[in-house]
């Protein structure tokens, strides 16, 4: 903690100093002009620059303006900002995050099902992947919202444009450069209940019209809501000493058993720019983290994360190069059989090209190759008893090759087409990944679009080379989850100050996956037939009447349904008797809310007061989960799965005291709703902070 708030420390001294050697402006998230809230840019729809009412598919920005406003305390935390996309925490500042869900479809094979396994997050187009058993450790980014440009959000397959584990969506988080300003410094430090604090710095300097520099550092401590742990065999929420009465047991699993997270994070951001076509763009990080979550069972396990990366992208006319490097440690289980814990390298390079034909058609080949290695041969130890997951160095390699158009058949008419095609080495298939979009102005006020995308997953670690001493095993043959969708959509700028976003989507899942029972003493990873349709829409409106005020509320209504759900999860090769006999069934998938959305809402009564409040609703859902079978509803287990609908109100009050320095308050969950939102986690509660920000830019 101390390294950590030395870091950020010596960021904010910089940060004054450089204030002192130059005049500078502030960086204002609060004066934006009616045209700039009504026009926000994003990238990642198409992979080219537009404004989100352009965009062929179902996207969203949430700008730095919406998060510096909000008062949201995380990147994460930002996310129940954006249309589309579920956020359930799990313990102070841990989420859960889906983009529509699709998630735990084999409901109560597996505890670690039920995290999101299937939406793509990156950093600067880097993908910051978990290629353990597919998601996202949130815990181990490295960057902080001192950092975020945007966060760009596409909603629905993507694998064509980003690649394997794009199969729900796109969540690509775009950090700060330096472009048109000589510098930028900024601080944010605030404190509060729940054992609450947090503070990020960053400092930078266009040294001249080619070079530019920006470092930043972060740091967050949280304490837990709860102080009891779930006891999935009773059903019951009991105090640690309880679930494991042995001392030694309680200390080696649960070294800071109030500690929900503890993490920090350092960043460099370097730009140079040779000339107009030659440019190149540099990301050093590094990152460590304690945390408590939910990972492969029940209750919350205590974890650490270690990690160093680069990221580098460069130019040279109409060739793009982005290659990164990321090497990793990971404790996510302190058991001794199983012992998660790990380390990890990432390394990948992508390369494109794009040929302009003319000012309306534009072709982009691209060749992408990742290499993914997991190795527990240090922290394993059979002979004592300390066996891991993998208890061996396994290693996945995946070679790509893609085509994208971007063609503009007339002022009205834009198609983008792409296809990508993805050899893994394990399993040793091919995958083809395709999206045909479509967008039509009508005329300048209102836009269809339609959408046809097919997208798989990657290959996932666990899934393939899992060997418990065999007890559970992997399978490295298993097909690779397949979404395919079928999307139509409408924009229109209903007025000046009104625009109106709609879209309506099918969704088709195979290549589920989930683990059987082999033989009296082994499971062992299988492709199961269940499949899964979901249908739903969502709605968006962003009502500017004024430079003041600003309302932007949203709503998905969607439902999911599965087909052969497996009765029992047990080989059906297994001969009956002595084993059950396996039938199918078919019936609403409820992980997912019906329903969820939110709104946000700023008020500017003056210069230098802002006053923010956004909501965010989750329908009611059930939570289902390996210790408890979900046809029978009089267990303990079962109620606790079933969760009800939730409105979180939050809200941020700032004022500038003096130029550039603000001070806020800031109320999260304001209104105390305290159920739980993810099954055997944590409660939520109130998190009350007050804090100071200074923005220079």
């Amino acid at each position: 903690m101390k390294k950590a708030l030395s870091i950020v420390a010596l960021l904010c001294s910089a940060m004054f100093v450089y204030a002192q050697e130059e005049q500078v402006k502030q960086e204002d998230y609060y004066e934006l002009s009616l045209e700039d809230l009504m026009n926000i840019p994003i990238n990642s729809a198409s992979k080219k620059d537009e404004t989100l009412f352009d965009a062929p598919l179902s996207s969203y920005t949430i700008t730095k303006s919406d998060i510096e406003k909000s008062g949201a305390t995380s990147i994460m935390e930002a996310l129940r900002l954006a249309p589309g996309v579920i956020v359930r925490e799990q313990a102070n500042g841990m989420y859960d995050i889906h983009i529509r869900g699709l998630e735990n479809l084999t409901r109560t094979n597996g505890s670690f099902l039920k995290t999101n396994s299937y939406t793509l997050v990156m950093i600067d187009n880097r993908p910051v992947f978990n290629h353990g058993l597919g998601g996202t450790n949130w815990e181990s980014l490295p960057i902080d919202l001192n950092d975020v440009e945007r966060i760009e959000i596409v909603r629905g397959p993507s694998s064509p444009l980003f690649g394997p584990n794009a199969v729900t969506g796109v969540i690509n988080i775009i950090t700060k450069r330096l472009t048109d300003t000589s510098m930028l410094a900024n601080v944010n430090v605030q404190a509060g209940t729940l054992g609450t604090t947090i503070a990020n710095a960053s400092v930078g300097k266009k040294f001249n019209d080619q070079l530019s520099l920006i470092v930043s550092g972060n740091f967050q401590d949280r304490d837990r809501v709860d102080e009891e742990y779930y006891n999935a065999t009773t059903g019951t929420y009991v105090p640690l000493t309880t679930l494991f009465p042995d001392q030694t047991t309680r200390d080696e699993r649960y070294p800071d058993p109030s500690r929900s997270l503890n993490k920090w994070g350092v960043n460099a951001f370097i730009t140079y720019k040779a000339s107009e076509n030659i440019s190149a763009d540099l990301s050093v990080s590094h990152q460590q983290a304690e945390f408590q979550k939910i990972f492969v069972s029940n209750p919350l396990s205590d974890g650490k994360t270690d990690n160093t990366a680069f990221n580098l992208t460069l130019g040279i006319h109409d060739l793009k190069i982005r290659t990164s490097y990321l090497s990793g440690y990971a404790l996510d289980l302190r058991t001794t059989v199983p012992r998660s814990e790990n380390d990890y390298t990432v390394a990948d390079v992508n390369a494109e090209y794009d040929i302009k034909l003319n000012d309306k058609y534009t072709l982009t080949p691209g060749l992408s190759y990742q290499t993914v290695t997991f190795d527990d041969r240090d922290y394993v130890n059979p002979g004592a008893g300390v066996i891991g997951l993998f208890n061996a160095e396994n290693t996945i390699n995946t070679l790509a090759g893609f085509l994208r158009s971007d063609l503009n058949f007339t002022d009205k008419l834009r198609v983008l087409a792409a296809i990508r095609i993805d050899k893994f080495s394990t399993p040793d298939e091919a995958y083809l990944a395709y999206e045909l979009a479509a967008t039509y102005d009508i005329n300048e006020k209102n836009l269809i679009r339609a959408a046809i995308t097919r997208s798989n997953s990657g290959s996932f670690m666990g899934y393939n080379y899992l060997d418990i001493a065999g007890a559970q095993v992997g399978d490295d043959n298993l097909d690779l989850i397949t979404v395919d969708m079928i999307e139509l959509g409408f924009r229109s700028k209903i007025t000046k100050n009104v625009q109106l976003d709609v879209d309506v989507f099918v969704q088709d899942v195979k290549g589920l996956t989930a683990i059987l029972q082999a033989s009296p003493t082994q499971q062992k990873f299988f492709n199961v037939p269940t499949t899964a349709q979901q249908i739903g829409t969502t709605i968006s409106l962003n009502f500017v009447p004024n430079d003041k005020i600003q309302f932007k509320p949203f709503v998905t209504l969607q439902k999911t349904e599965t087909s052969d759900l497996p009765s029992i999860y047990l080989d059906p090769a297994l001969p009956s008797p002595p084993f059950p006999p396996v039938t199918y069934n078919n019936s609403t998938h409820k992980y997912t809310p019906g329903t969820y959305g939110g709104f946000y809402f700023n008020y500017r009564p003056s210069t230098k007061a802002n006053v923010n409040i956004s909501a965010y609703y989750l329908g009611e859902q059930t939570q289902y989960d390996a210790s408890y079978d979900d046809t029978d509803s009089s267990t303990p287990q079962y109620a606790n799965g079933q969760i009800d609908g939730k409105f979180i109100m939050s809200a941020k009050a700032s004022y500038e005291v003096v130029k550039n320095l603000n001070v806020f308050l800031n109320a999260r969950n304001f209104l105390g709703a305290d159920t739980r939102e993810f099954y055997a986690a944590d409660r939520t509660a109130g998190l009350y902070t007050g804090g100071i920000s200074y923005n220079l830019k």
